[in-house]
């Protein structure tokens, strides 16, 4: 990577708009390296010695501040007994931003570690090579070839996998794979692991193990079905091949790492001295769970990662309690004018109902094993109150329809179906119905980023202001709701139900419904003093 000359003023902009100028800041590079403060984390061993051992496709903030994290401090864990050879080969798939920001800095950037009082700052130098797919296809390509890449790793969000949600199984009418199929080079990042691993294939090496880090069911078994479906588009041996020869190990990755913005990068020109034009803001909690595979791989088990044999459990508490609370936090938090996680949980009724959900209807969900959920719930509460990650509620909300499913939808069908009560999941359900068909009554109007969005609006138009008529078009949308919940009639009158609530009373209305008596509400106080305590 070629270096910026220190002396050169960086300018650039983040989400919202505006540029930042850090006039005559030099900026993080090799060579800057040595000017950092003593107080700034930075890797303990020699970034020009490392070789590249893993390949990513995907390389936004989640996996800059979580896998890669992982991986620089596996390697300082060995940097005394041997040289560092897993460094980080990442691919950007969608714009070239993220390379463009990182090649002048060496492929350095700050990980900024945000805790209810303080920051700390660890320079991270896995990344060792950054491309953007667009514009350098084959030379991504070319890494599968390369037998030093011995592990692959995703995070392209749950739309990236082109899944159809009935089936889990590809979609092949999604443009992304209609695109595929009409050009010479793929595009999709599903089109581009295949095309991989037909290279690795044809040169005869051992192909990598190749790992999904999204929050999707079963991860690893999915993209492994999905690839060989793209491969069996073309070559019936190849997708043969795939599911005989290519390790596919589930994962489950946990951090909250909000999208990056211009305080960020302000912070981080404070904290280093230097400008830096790809930070990453990041909680201080991280978790990475990984099922068990052959093979050779970094050592993340010295470092915090679990290697178990089966994610399941982890899995479930984490697409259940996390992601499908976050999803109902973002769409009432949205009715109710807030703008992020954190000014949620300010409020008591709403922290108390983010606990109820968890503990009297996720929880009953979960599958048998000895993953402490009640005291997992009350950690996540104690997360999400910190103050100094803006984990905006539109982004958490974004993309809402594909990702039900898996976090509220499977969780309600399987309760309502055994009998019990789920009112805080269908009254989240009912949330996302007004926010994105627009009919939120006494709720604040909401911008919802969706790729339904528009037959959602066209719904509420023809809906009006009746909350029956609304949830029955709602739930003819297949895609979003499949056909088996439609039919339990509970579900339609307890949605229906819940819609009007939040259109006459607004969420603190509808909410307050559900908090009585006030068990949870004194739970939730608990724990949140509790958490406070720790910082006063």
């Amino acid at each position: 990577m070629a270096n910026l000359s220190s002396s050169r003023a960086a300018s650039f902009s983040f989400l919202g708009g505006g540029n930042i100028q850090l006039t005559a800041v030099p900026r993080l590079s090799l060579s800057t390296l040595s000017r950092l403060p003593r107080s700034i984390r930075r890797p303990r061993f020699d970034v020009t010695a490392v070789r590249p051992g893993i390949l990513h496709l995907g390389c936004g903030a989640f996996h800059r501040a979580h896998q890669a994290v992982f991986t620089q401090r596996a390697m300082e864990a060995v940097a005394q007994s041997e040289a560092p050879s897993w460094g980080i080969v990442a691919a950007s798939l969608v714009k070239p931003t993220t390379r463009d920001r990182l090649r002048p800095q060496d492929g350095l950037y700050t990980v900024l570690e945000r805790g209810t009082d303080r920051i700390q700052a660890e320079v991270v130098g896995a990344l060792r090579e950054v491309v953007f797919a667009g514009e350098e296809r084959a030379a991504l390509l070319a890494h599968f070839s390369n037998p030093s890449i011995r592990v692959v790793t995703l995070t392209v969000t749950a739309s990236g996998y082109c899944l159809d949600p009935a089936t889990a199984r590809l979609c092949t009418s999604h443009p992304d794979i209609q695109r595929d199929l009409r050009a010479a080079m793929p595009s999709s990042a599903l089109g581009m692991l295949v095309r991989g691993l037909a290279e690795a294939r044809r040169t005869g090496r051992r192909p990598p193990v190749v790992m999904s880090c999204d929050n999707l069911p079963a991860n690893g078994r999915m993209l492994r079905q999905a690839a060989m479906d793209y491969a069996a588009l073309y070559d019936d041996s190849l997708a043969n091949w795939i599911g005989r020869s290519v390790q596919f190990p589930c994962s489950m990755v946990d951090r909250i790492v909000p999208a990056t913005t211009e305080t960020d990068a302000a912070d981080a020109a404070a904290l280093l001295g230097l400008a830096d034009t790809a930070p990453v803001s990041a909680e201080p909690f991280r978790q990475w769970v990984i099922e068990d595979f052959e093979g050779p791989r970094p050592r993340w088990e010295a470092v915090g990662a679990e290697f178990v044999p089966d994610v399941g459990p982890w899995e479930a508490s984490k697409l259940r309690l996390l992601n499908g609370t976050h999803m109902a936090i973002a769409y009432l938090g949205a009715l109710a004018g807030l703008e992020t996680v954190s000014d949620f949980m300010e409020e008591p009724d709403f922290a108390a109902y983010a606990l109820r959900f968890m503990l009297q209807e996720q929880m009953p969900t979960m599958p048998p094993s000895g993953h402490d959920i009640q005291a997992y719930a009350h950690q996540l509460l104690e997360r999400w109150r910190n103050p100094g990650i803006a984990h905006q509620l539109d982004r958490v909300g974004r993309n809402g329809s594909e990702k039900f499913q898996a976090r509220l939808l499977a969780s309600v069908h399987e309760n309502l179906r055994a009998g019990r009560p789920a009112p805080c999941t269908v009254l989240a359900v009912a949330a996302w119905i007004c926010c994105a068909s627009g009919r939120v009554g006494m709720g604040a109007p909401v911008q919802v980023q969706d790729p339904l969005a528009d037959r959602m609006r066209a719904l509420g138009m023809a809906a009006g202001d009746d909350p029956s008529r609304l949830a029955n078009l709602a739930l003819g949308l297949d895609d979003v709701f499949g056909k088996d919940l439609p039919r339990l009639a509970r579900f339609r009158a307890e949605l229906a139900h819940a819609i009007a609530e939040l259109q006459r009373r607004g969420p603190h209305g509808a909410i307050a419904s559900l908090m009585t008596p006030d068990l949870y509400r004194d739970e939730a106080a608990g724990t949140l003093r509790d958490h406070a305590a720790l910082y006063a």
